[in-house]
């Protein structure tokens, strides 16, 4: 009976060693993701409005001729219903200001509306492409498209200029 209660707890014994080595090998590549990196990882659309002629920012500009007030983004929150944020948000790099648009990742299609006081709305489609790895999903934003025209491939540093 001694000898059966060895052998038992002998067996349990290699049998977690063996499952958490397998644990340990499944899980290799994949190091914790700190909260810090996962914020920074909030896809968003930069874009930045101008004059079709002058080329001259319609917001950021010296003498500009529209206020803050006068933009509105128009777009579907997570109950699918239309809210809207005026003024969206705002960034600055080196080469100047331009406005930001947090995309959600509920829908790998969305769709808002950019509303300039007395101006036609501007429609902008995103689309985010999913990766389902061994460690997890990532998302990262792959196209944008502007009103009617071709989509085109978007990365972390494009500004889409939208002319009016």
């Amino acid at each position: 009976m001694k000898n059966l209660c060895r052998y038992i707890a002998g067996l349990l014994f290699l049998l977690t060693v063996v499952s958490c080595s397998k644990n340990k090998e499944k899980n290799r590549g994949c190091p914790p993701i700190p909260l810090a990196a996962s914020l920074l990882a909030i896809q968003a659309i930069k874009f930045q409005m101008v004059d079709k002629t002058s080329e001259q920012d319609l917001f950021f500009a010296p003498n500009a001729r529209y206020a803050l007030t006068d933009i509105k983004v128009v777009f579907r929150n997570s109950s699918n219903k239309l809210d809207s944020v005026s003024p969206p948000l705002k960034e600055e790099w080196p080469t100047g200001w331009h406005f930001v648009y947090p995309v959600t990742y509920a829908r790998n299609l969305d769709t808002c509306y950019i509303k300039i006081k007395g101006l036609k709305t501007d429609t902008l489609i995103s689309t985010l492409s999913v990766d389902k790895g061994e460690c997890g999903t990532s998302y990262a934003l792959s196209k944008v498209q502007v009103n009617k025209n071709a989509p085109f491939a978007y990365s972390f540093n494009n500004i889409t200029v939208i002319k009016k």
